[in-house]
């Protein structure tokens, strides 16, 4: 504005300088004097002029600048235009390789969860197989075993039977030669006979005495602890207690042999369940079969407490029995009833 007024003003200067020295010529040289032009109306007529003249030359240097301002907001506007597309394609651009990481991150971790459960359930299928097998083979050995004490036993039988068939053969003929003999020889071979008899009689009778003493030694083992809380007593008092004990019609819970051809049976009171004794012996303590619906009776001693380890497990044993807390026992004798 100011710069607008300061040309106005230096127009109208102009302008009445130039009507002044216009007025000088017209007078000195050619004597010419225009009377009614005072020097008001000069200096009026020159800011009018100088005034239209500037507001001229400002209107149109407003309408350039018109546009050359709608230019520049054209060429603004273009580049906010081009600067917010670009801003919105790298957000885009961003989110999009967000999403592909996010969605790759997701597949590598359901690739391993699944990798994890394969390897679990492979696990479980191979030691199912192995439990399974060793269930079998322990199961084939039994059956083995069994087998071939049936054929000892019924070759044992025929034997005996051929012996007692030679010996009934000899008998007759000793008989038929003795026949020929004196009645008096007769007599006292029955009256030998009838001693040998009653000496076997008496021998029998002494062995039963005597293996009933031997488990009337043993005491019930029910009677002297609590079948609910024996697996929490200490080690002392059940080795203090528990010497010369008897376990009667125990229940078969599992069992299975090692490649020692150790049996490991692991057993249970009726009224007392969980609570799990352990039995380890050989050929030499029982050779008979031995099933789920078994009731065993032992007598022996208790060896402390224990759990039930991986040797178990690999002879047979469920795995579902590892680390249980179990009983040893020391056997003296073992009874089966199938």
């Amino acid at each position: 504005m100011i710069y607008d007024i300061s040309i106005i003003i230096m127009l109208a200067l102009f302008l009445l300088s130039f009507v002044v020295f216009i007025r000088w010529i017209l007078k000195k040289i050619f004597g010419f004097n225009i009377h009614n032009l005072s020097c008001i109306r000069v200096a009026f007529i020159s800011l009018l002029s100088g005034v239209l003249i500037v507001g001229l030359g400002y209107q149109l240097r407003t309408s350039a600048q018109k546009r050359i301002d709608e230019q520049n907001e054209s060429k603004v506007a273009l580049e906010s235009k081009k600067k917010t597309k670009a801003k919105s394609e790298s957000k885009a651009a961003s989110e999009s390789k967000k999403r592909a990481k996010a969605k790759s991150e997701s597949k590598v971790e359901l690739e391993s969860k699944k990798r994890a459960r394969a390897k679990s359930e492979s696990k479980v299928e191979l030691e199912s197989k192995k439990r399974a097998r060793a269930k079998s083979e322990s199961k084939a050995a039994l059956e083995s075993k069994t087998r071939a004490r049936a054929k000892s036993e019924s070759k044992a039988a025929s034997e005996s039977k051929k012996r007692a068939k030679a010996k009934s053969e000899s008998k007759v003929e000793l008989e038929s030669k003795k026949r020929a003999r004196a009645k008096s020889e007769s007599k006292a071979a029955s009256e030998s006979k009838k001693r040998a008899r009653a000496k076997s009689k008496s021998e029998v009778s002494s062995a039963k005495k005597k293996k009933k003493q031997h488990s009337d030694t043993y005491q019930n083992i029910e009677t002297i602890f609590n079948m609910h809380t024996i697996k929490y007593l200490s080690n002392r008092r059940i080795f203090k207690k528990g010497s010369a004990v008897a376990l009667r019609d125990f229940k078969v819970i599992d069992f299975g042999a090692d490649k020692m051809k150790q049996y490991h049976v692991l057993i249970a009171p009726k009224n007392a369940s969980k609570t799990y004794f352990l039995l380890v012996f050989g050929d030499n303590i029982y050779k008979g079969r031995i099933t789920y619906s078994s009731k065993i009776t032992v007598l022996g001693s208790l060896n402390g407490k224990s759990r039930v380890n991986d040797s178990q497990i690999n002879s047979g044993i469920a795995q579902r029995y590892l680390g249980k807390r179990d009983i040893l026992v020391l056997i003296d004798r073992i009874q089966v009833k199938n």
